[in-house]
């Protein structure tokens, strides 16, 4: 006489599987779920640093349309400089050390609970050149994250 139905060894095995998969499911979830994240900061860091270079640029345009003024005048070199978008002095005094989100926009702040802290770097290796770098960086789930921006501006008058 045959029996069916399934034994002990089976069910366990059924209920190992299906243990397996569940667990692996929800691992892969909480991945995507990281790495959304990351990807949403990620690219915040990149428009905060156009936005530095492009605050530089305005200072430099500014200095073309003032008449009598040199076109890096108020760009100094060196590293290790902070503004915003308010900035209209390059480098920017009452700026602090991170970029705090305001509701609308992300300003200076001296703040440490601000995310994201942006330097920038001005090298002039001719007269008529200036590399400007921006380096965005934050802290997130462990890990120190940046995005570098790097472009030339120029003497173009």
């Amino acid at each position: 006489m045959k029996k069916s139905g399934f034994t002990l060894i089976e069910t366990l095995v059924a209920v190992f599987l299906l243990t397996v998969g569940t667990v692996g499911s929800f691992s892969l979830m909480q991945k995507a779920t990281s790495f959304a994240s990351i990807s949403s900061a990620q690219f915040v860091a990149s428009y905060l640093a156009q936005e530095g270079i492009e605050t530089i640029r305005n200072i430099r345009d500014t200095n073309y349309l003032t008449k009598g003024r040199a076109w890096d005048k108020d760009i100094a070199a060196g590293s290790d400089f902070r503004l915003d978008y308010r900035s209209s002095v390059f480098p920017d005094a009452t700026c602090g050390a991170y970029l705090q989100h305001n509701g609308n926009f992300y300003i200076c702040s001296a703040d440490s609970s601000g995310k994201f802290q942006r330097q920038i770097t001005i090298e002039k290796p001719a007269p008529d050149k200036m590399v400007v770098s921006v380096e965005v960086s934050w802290s997130q789930q462990g890990s120190r994250h940046q995005v570098v921006v790097q472009t030339e501006l120029r003497k173009w008058r």
